[in-house]
């Protein structure tokens, strides 16, 4: 703090720091300190970059570069965007041409809500058949719900040959549940209670153009039937596992979802109960930097109906409004 506050005076924040290797010397590390401030008069656009020599803890001299003085930092990161989204923009915002930071007169709020969005991954929207996925999730974030909606849609909306499949022998009422949407929607069930009932099930599916295939809920603490569930979704390499989490989980609770789950062969994420919270910052600070795309959202009881696919669109719209910036 004393060498930022040298350079850019006694206002001056630290926005992020992390360890990295010494391109010089590999057995040494270096820190990487991003700082900024926030006396100067808030400006269109950042100013050039004060560049600074920092050390570790060794004494290695390493110059990096300091973010710019400008408000906006000081907003996205009050808003709740994680610094690991904020500084990355900051700085390329001040290597950019005029023109190149308002291209066809975006102001500069929405050019940084649109690079956000841009750095959110999202699925292929293209149909491509012969689907099998499996919603994982802890208990109570609504993957039985969800599957409804998804086996509702593709069949009724999108005329396809949908099969719904259960592991989920473990929760009272969980097949009847199952089995009530399979009756009202006219569609096949089957049940399987071991991996090698899943592989056959799974083999003698037919023509099926999707197979959904739902899970019991697992603590992200509980290792071993963590493991024991990723003996059934790696019985057969065409499953695709699904992560599905609540907006309402609050960040510190999320983070140990996903490092938890992140013992399984994960390809994406849902995400349900949108309509029940108005912060999706803390959602997006923890799925971003793990780059597995989302693929759906559920706001709602409604089956199809509150179901939607993923866009950037749609990413951008819910930063806008999250972003605070007057």
């Amino acid at each position: 703090m004393k060498q930022v506050k040298a350079v850019l005076g006694p206002e001056a924040l630290i926005l992020s720091s992390r360890s990295i290797r010494n391109p010089n010397q590999p057995q040494q590390s270096i820190f990487e300190i991003v700082a900024a401030t926030d006396s100067d008069p808030v400006p269109e656009f950042p100013k050039p970059t004060t560049r600074a020599p920092f050390r570790n803890q060794r004494g290695y001299a390493e110059e990096r570069t300091a973010a710019p003085p400008n408000r906006i930092v000081e907003k996205l990161l009050a808003s709740g965007l994680s610094p690991d989204w904020v500084s990355p923009l900051i700085q390329e915002l001040s290597t950019l041409s005029e023109k190149e930071k308002r291209p066809g007169g975006e102001k500069i709020q929405e050019y940084l809500v649109r690079r956000l969005a841009e750095g959110v991954a999202v699925a292929d929207p293209q149909w491509t058949g012969g689907r099998v996925w499996a919603l994982v999730g802890p208990t109570g974030v609504g993957k039985t719900t969800t599957i409804a909606k998804l086996a509702a849609y593709f069949s009724l909306k999108l005329a396809r040959k949908v099969l719904l499949l259960t592991i989920d022998t473990y929760r009272i009422g969980a097949v009847d549940q199952l089995a009530t949407y399979a009756r009202i929607l006219g569609l096949p069930l089957k049940v399987a209670a071991s991996p090698r009932e899943l592989k056959s099930c799974l083999e003698e599916r037919g023509e099926q153009d999707l197979v959904l295939i739902d899970t019991a809920g697992r603590s992200p603490n509980n290792t071993g039937l963590l493991d024991e569930l990723r003996d059934f979704l790696t019985i057969s390499p065409i499953i695709g596992s699904h992560l599905v989490v609540s907006a309402t989980t609050k960040e510190g609770d999320l983070k140990r979802i996903i490092a938890g789950f992140g013992r399984l062969p994960l390809e994406g994420y849902i995400c349900t109960k949108l309509d029940e919270t108005d912060e999706y910052l803390p959602l997006f600070n923890q799925l971003v930097p793990t780059r597995r795309p989302l693929t759906y959202f559920t706001h709602g009881q409604r089956v199809p109906e509150d179901l939607e696919q993923v866009t950037k669109a749609r990413i951008a719209r819910l930063l806008t409004n999250q972003i605070h910036w007057n």
